[in-house]
């Protein structure tokens, strides 16, 4: 449900990035029980079978991003590539604006192609990796995405989280794992996300005990995709660190 307008203030925006089914709702509703500004209200009760926490705006924003962003690898174009991409972006840009002006966190698919343009418009983007090993992933995603097959889910999975620890090292932000959320006595995600996002670090982890569903991943799967399996480990290793950003972010911020 759409909360009445509220006055969104400061420069720094965060931008959950996920491929889906990765926790990333409960992280969400976390969150906003926590304070942070979604432009949405956060459900009373999480549903680990829905998405939540997705703003009108910045699923629009995304979805012209990715649109632009396929045409320019020359494919799903409609009229002439070149006009549709400049069109799919300007379109993107005005819902951009809309949403970064409607809430300070936001959560979608397709994040890693927003970071850039919101800094661009003047935001300081701090990045939040939500993951969870792919093999483990696809379930889920295969139920959801019927029209996509495994492969090219797991090619989505490694653009989304190659270029999301690419951003993560330029912006800032932390990791936040699957299982760090689902098992109970995990507190290390909840030291990094209260640095990066200013949020009491007690009410995260109140929420998450009264929130938890979910059931942990097992530490054993097999592994399919050994290039997404490497991005897994790389942001495993990042448990709990807070990543501070680039000298060329606090320059250009300073």
């Amino acid at each position: 449900m759409e909360e009445p307008d509220k006055q969104v203030t400061g420069r720094e925006r965060y931008f959950i990035i996920t491929v889906g089914r990765s926790g990333s709702s409960l992280l969400s509703a976390i969150l906003a029980d926590g304070g942070a500004q979604f432009g949405i209200r956060a459900p009373q009760q999480w549903d680990p079978r829905h998405g939540e926490m997705e703003g009108r705006a910045i699923k629009l924003a995304a979805h012209h991003y990715r649109r632009a962003y396929d045409i320019s690898l020359g494919r799903k174009y409609l009229l002439s590539p070149r006009i549709e991409e400049k069109l799919r972006l300007s379109i993107a840009k005005k819902h951009l604006k809309r949403a970064l002006i409607d809430s300070r966190f936001l959560k979608i698919s397709d994040l890693d192609l927003v970071v850039q343009p919101s800094f661009k418009l003047g935001y300081v983007p701090k990045v939040i990796l939500s993951y969870r090993q792919l093999e483990l992933n696809l379930p889920s995603l295969l139920v959801g995405r019927t029209h996509v097959g495994p492969d090219q889910l797991a090619q989505e999975w490694n653009r989304i989280y190659r270029q999301g620890l690419s951003l993560l090292r330029t912006f800032g932000g932390c990791v936040v794992g699957y299982n760090e959320l689902q098992e109970p006595t995990s507190t290390a995600w909840s030291d990094s996300l209260a640095a990066t996002t200013q949020l009491d670090q007690e009410t995260l982890l109140d929420s998450r005990t009264a929130r938890l569903k979910g059931a942990i991943d097992p530490s054993d799967a097999r592994v399919i995709y050994p290039q997404a399996y490497a991005l897994f480990e790389e942001m495993r290793a990042l448990s709990g660190v807070t990543v501070s950003p680039s000298r060329q972010v606090l320059r250009s911020t300073g």
